[in-house]
């Protein structure tokens, strides 16, 4: 059996289309809200989803699932709204295609790299100032200069 299906525990010959699934269900397999759903539905990363008849309520197919789990790691990942709908209307495996989504989650992981230093510096800076009032506490005056010259040091490279 498939792994990929038998972790959303489809079997071999279930039809992708065929499988049904409700908002209710997709949401707690994606981790995203109903309103999420609805919401990527009416700005379109979600293709229209089809209805059941008697009752009029979403059903989705095992292929609608896949794309919303995509989203889903998109978002995770940081993601904004604008470059999903990018990713998601580059379909496919063309040259064109693949060139940008490498481009444009390249870019990402570039924009996270100086988002992961920034935060780093504020650690470290945040880290100074717990080190300097316990110094102060301590009475121990010594390495409090110390760290408050440390202090104004790091406070100064924050962006």
């Amino acid at each position: 059996m498939n792994e990929a299906r038998a972790v959303r525990g489809e079997r071999p010959a279930e039809s992708a289309a065929a499988t049904v699934l409700s908002v209710r269900e997709v949401s707690r397999i994606t981790g995203l809200s109903g309103w999420t759903l609805r919401y990527y539905e009416k700005i379109g990363l979600i293709d229209p989803v089809a209805r059941d008849s008697s009752s009029g309520h979403r059903a989705y197919t095992r292929a609608d699932l896949a794309r919303i789990e995509s989203l889903a790691h998109l978002r995770a990942a940081g993601l904004r709204i604008e470059e999903m709908r990018a990713l998601m209307a580059a379909r496919g495996h063309s040259s064109e295609t693949i060139a940008l989504k490498i481009e444009m989650l390249a870019g990402h992981s570039e924009a996270l790299e100086a988002e992961m230093r920034r935060l780093a510096a504020r650690k470290r800076y945040i880290d100074n100032r717990v080190a300097y009032w316990r110094a102060v506490q301590a009475d121990d005056d010594t390495e409090a200069c110390r760290l408050e010259y440390e202090g104004e040091l790091l406070g100064s490279r924050l962006s």
